[in-house]
């Protein structure tokens, strides 16, 4: 809106993606310099898209969003991964000639049975859905 010799506006958006999550603390650490900025931003954008400038044409932007529910799975995922990996070990018996070919085995069968019970539970977890 232009008032006088000026021009203000505000923004406004929903932190639902990683995108518009980065881009508000972004701004939020310009602190009194986003309009500076937003204008040498808008200035580059023209410069690249000269025809945007052209009353006749709509202009169409398509945003790459990643939900940050899935964001979030994604780390948790990781973490309880990193938290668990070695920590479930079977000692192979003594006596047998193939224990280590058999704990490897088993290990290799737990690891992967922790991997699908962990995707399971986070599967099951509404609240990241809802995020």
């Amino acid at each position: 809106m232009k008032t006088g010799d000026a021009y203000r506006f505000t923004l406004s958006w929903q932190k639902d993606t990683e995108e518009r999550s980065m881009a508000g603390e972004f701004l939020e650490k310009l602190g009194n310099k986003k309009s500076k900025f937003i204008v040498q931003l808008i200035c580059d954008y023209i410069a690249a898209h000269p025809e945007a400038v052209n009353s006749k044409e709509s202009i169409n932007f398509i945003v790459n969003s990643t939900p940050l529910s899935d964001i979030l799975t994604e780390k948790i995922q990781l973490m309880i991964k990193n938290e668990l990996a070695g920590k479930v070990t079977l000692q192979p018996p003594l006596d047998n000639s193939n224990s280590e070919a058999v704990a490897s085995e088993a290990n290799e069968t737990i690891k992967s049975n922790s991997d699908e019970s962990i995707d399971d539970m986070l599967g099951n977890l509404d609240m990241w859905n809802n995020a």
